[in-house]
């Protein structure tokens, strides 16, 4: 084991999402459901971090040093969305990719299809 890596954070999910919403947290929104699916997938805790922390990022830059330093101590990483995925693969991150939980992703209204999407993300935790 080398120095600076946290054994605890190693074993925590890292769940990586764009960046955070600059509208108010309300019933339905992003935040509230991906809590539900961390909670139907029965996680605990898990670690959470964006591609940007600032709510009017521009969405066109990402700091590759920063998705390398916050990825490196966990040994899963799940991408919210299809943006956040490209990001991960073009700096060779291994990660599974979970639809992102904004309402304004239609995918979300199947339940079956978030059934089966959870139960993938589930088999590829363990």
């Amino acid at each position: 084991m080398h120095f600076g890596v946290n054994v605890l954070a190693m074993n925590k999910p890292l769940f990586i999402g764009m960046n955070p919403t600059k509208a108010q947290y309300r019933k339905g929104c992003a935040f509230f459901r991906l809590m539900d699916w961390i909670e139907e997938m029965d996680l605990g805790i898990v670690a959470f971090t964006n591609l940007s922390h600032d709510p009017h990022w521009n969405k066109r830059s990402v700091d590759p040093h920063f998705l390398l330093a916050g990825t490196r101590e966990h040994t899963k990483v799940i991408a919210l969305g299809g943006l956040v995925s490209n990001a991960l693969s073009k700096l060779n991150i291994e990660h599974f990719t979970l639809p992102h939980p904004s309402p304004l992703n239609r995918q979300i209204n199947d339940p079956d299809f978030i059934r089966k999407k959870l139960e993938e993300c589930c088999n590829y935790l363990k």
